[in-house]
């Protein structure tokens, strides 16, 4: 085998493409062609212009540069699909048609693509991977690989030796093409010049791993084993074909091992957890999964709950026939598999499992009060309020010093908020008030006294629970200045508004504080040094070579191009590849504090279909750009364990009986219809429930939990949103609200209402 890797490792590296003959064209007018440049000219001054204001303007002047952007651009792809190209270009306009060569492929325009490239730019050696992959679509695999010269040796030459780096797209078009005309020589040999060391990390990711694929299919398992076997930094993709490989070799126990490693590695993520732990819990069987080792085979399990598989978890424990190795470890299992049983939902099952636990004796108090919380919860499942509120207590006692005691605590002081009255829940809360240790905690358990003490309308005892030391705390100063507003004290009210204001700007209290007191909006509030404006931004064009590997279809080797310039080129240069790549739909990426440059932190993400949907619906373009952030952290292939998809994160039912017919899942990946789709769900919710915040909290929580919660209180104000019951979905509200009132902020645009 190590003969057959160093004959590949020696396979032709080198081309050039073959000089190209100029074909005979009938003559065209240079008006025609001028009217192409012209077009593109004009596009490119509106981009600019929106670019400007897309760093230092307000909200109204990026919505009019967005418009003009938009009749450039269109009118420039009109022009680009139907005037005739020139036969030959003068020199000083060589880069201006290189581009539009780019321009055309970038729009599907193969044929004519591949009529400049054949035509006045045959000479230019730069597209010589673009004009290969043109010839391929649109004559034959062959003659696109004609063009490129590849293999080397189809022309007859001797093999050369190779440059080290700068043809990645040639060589991607060349094994592609290759693969295509079913010549499984050339296309390993262009995959083995791509795994040469100092090309992109990405490119030798996709080499290794396309090249194992094919030596896997072709018999060749053990050369394709070796491949990725002495790849140290594999990218997930790699592991579990690796894994895939070794198991079909019969070694399952290696298989599984690699897989379980990969599933707890904490950095990956989830979806990529996911996908090692099921597979191996598909290897690891009977003799493999005693094979184990305790604490591997412990971690898998856990593993296995941490994404959300709990049920398998179970099986997996299940499998298990090799007996626990002492006493402690018998625990533990027992332990972890009563937590697995709770993680299912089986609610019952769980309970029982933690009584059984809990009636034996010898285990610590911190141990017995997480037993005893794991209890009360499932019980509160239940709906079992008397079993859980002792279950809570116990959990409390049991670790009156400790994180799981204060936990207990705070949620047997919840449940009575849901189930008692609010003079009852005051009372169970000035007990959790005396329990809780970690500020956060104890901020939020104050609030919440409060304003159980506001709903049994007793503003005195709400004004005492805020009251007295511990540390400040934004929420803690807004409800006092809430209180005593509503006690008729401005004068304390604003005093207390302003300290929660200074004290986190940008929290939904510190928000909120500012709007109740009138203090004025400042974007940059709260974060030193921070910009809302570029008064200055240069700018160079990216890499042309990024673009070329993006337009062959190399995407991965062009992003981590851009990526590295943004992050590590001249200030002008980074910042043209950060422009690159937001055209790509690639956010938050650049050499800038993105915490101080709060034009990088808040983008104007798909600029055009946000202000195109958001003008349809009538919705506020702030709203919808927070609604992006929350969900899908401006990510269009988005995907959830849910089903949700895309930059709004819909499913296919809401996404279908929105459109009026049947949406596919990646239909839903087009930023565009999901955008257009989710701005027309939002309007929906803004007709039925008016206020911003019931509406974000129906688009996590769903419309029939806010029509519960709304029933229950109809006025909206900021003790309807402290009691939405579900953690997840208050939270959500906040963080979409305060985020909103940034983004405005930073924009310089009206306050949404």
């Amino acid at each position: 085998m190590g003969a057959a890797i160093a004959v590949l490792l020696h396979a032709p590296l080198a081309f050039l493409p073959p000089a190209v003959a100029q074909p005979k064209r009938p003559a065209r007018s240079a008006a025609s062609s001028h009217e192409i440049l012209a077009a593109r000219a004009a596009r490119e001054t509106a981009r600019s212009e929106w670019m400007r204001a897309r760093w230092s303007g307000t909200l109204s002047a990026l919505r009019d540069a967005q418009g003009r952007w938009d009749l450039a651009t269109e009118r420039y792809r009109s022009i680009l699909r139907s005037t005739p190209l020139p036969a030959h270009v003068p020199r000083n306009q060589r880069e201006a048609w290189i581009a539009v060569a780019m321009d055309l492929a970038e729009a599907g325009e193969w044929p004519r693509t591949l009529g400049l490239l054949s035509g006045a730019l045959a000479e230019e050696r730069s597209l010589a991977s673009l004009r290969g992959l043109a010839k391929g679509r649109l004559e034959s695999p062959a003659a696109g690989l004609r063009s490129l010269g590849w293999p080397p040796d189809a022309r007859g030459g001797s093999f050369s030796e190779p440059s080290s780096t700068g043809d990645e797209a040639a060589l991607y078009v060349a094994a592609t093409l290759s693969d295509s005309a079913g010549s499984r020589r050339a296309a390993r040999a262009a995959r083995w010049r791509l795994l040469k060391e100092g090309r992109p990390a990405s490119a030798r990711a996709w080499a290794r791993y396309t090249l194992a694929r094919a030596l896997l299919g072709g018999g060749e398992s053990l050369l394709a084993k070796a491949i990725l076997s002495k790849e140290p930094s594999r990218t997930n993709q790699e592991t579990l074909l690796l894994a895939e490989i070794t198991a079909a070799t019969g070694d399952t126990a290696t298989a599984a091992r690699s897989l379980i490693a990969a599933a707890t590695r904490g950095e990956l993520a989830t979806a990529d957890r996911y996908a090692a732990a099921k597979r191996a819990a598909g290897w690891a069987q009977g003799a493999v999964l005693d094979a184990l080792g305790e604490r591997e085979w412990m971690s898998f399990v856990r593993a296995l709950a941490d994404v959300g598989e709990a049920p398998l978890g179970l099986r997996v424990m299940e499998g298990r026939r090799a007996p626990p190795p002492d006493a402690a470890a018998a625990s533990e299992r027992e332990t972890a598999r009563a937590f697995l049983l709770y993680r299912a939902r089986r609610y019952e099952a769980a309970a029982a499992a933690y009584r059984e636990l809990l009636s034996r004796r010898g285990a610590p108090s911190s141990g017995r009060a997480d037993l005893a919380l794991g209890l009360a919860r499932s019980v509160r499942a239940l709906h079992d309020f008397r079993a859980a509120d002792n279950a809570f207590v116990l959990a409390a006692t049991w670790d009156s010093a400790g994180t799981t005691g204060e936990t207990a605590a705070w949620e047997r002081a919840r449940e009575w908020e849901d189930q008692k009255t609010p003079r009852e829940a005051a009372l169970i809360l000035r007990w959790a008030r005396a329990r809780t240790r970690t500020q956060a905690l104890a901020a939020a358990v104050r609030v919440h006294e409060a304003i159980a003490w506001l709903r049994a309308e007793s503003l005195a005892a709400a004004d005492s629970a805020l009251a007295g030391p511990g540390a400040e705390d934004a929420r803690v100063l807004f409800w006092r200045g809430w209180v005593a507003s509503a006690a008729g004290d401005s004068s304390r009210a604003a005093d207390a508004f302003r300290r929660a204001w200074e004290l986190d700007p940008w929290s939904y209290e510190g928000v909120r504080a500012r709007e109740l007191s009138g203090l004025p909006v400042d974007p940059t509030q709260g974060v030193p040094d921070a910009r809302a404006k570029h008064a200055a931004r240069p700018v160079l064009p990216p890499p042309p070579s990024a673009r070329v590997l993006d337009l062959v279809g190399f995407r991965d080797p062009s992003l981590e191009l851009l990526r590295s310039c943004a992050m590590g080129e001249s200030e002008a240069r980074a910042n043209g590849c950060v422009d690159a790549l937001e055209a790509k739909g690639i956010y938050r990426v650049g050499q800038a504090d993105i915490d101080r440059d709060l034009r990088l932190r808040f983008p104007p993400a798909f600029a055009g279909a946000v202000f195109g949907a958001a003008e349809e619906e009538s919705l506020s373009v702030a709203f919808l750009w927070t609604i992006m952030r929350q969900e899908s952290g401006y990510n269009p292939a988005a995907r959830s364990r849910a089903g949700a998809l895309g930059l709004l994160q819909l499913i296919v039912p809401t996404a279908s009986r929105l459109a009026g017919r049947a949406i596919s899942e990646d239909s839903l990946l087009d930023p565009g219809l999901n955008v257009r789709l989710g701005a027309m769900y939002l309007r929906q919710l803004t007709r039925e429930f008016g206020d911003l915040r019931p509406v974000s909290a129906a688009y996590n929580g769903g419309e029939e939990a806010v029509r519960r919660w709304l029933a229950a209180r109809p006025r909206i104000d900021d003790l309807w949103v402290e009691l939405i019951p579900y953690r997840e979905t208050r939270e959500y509200v906040k963080q979409t609200y305060a985020a909103m009132r940034r983004y405005e902020a930073v924009y310089e645009a009206a306050p949404s209402r």
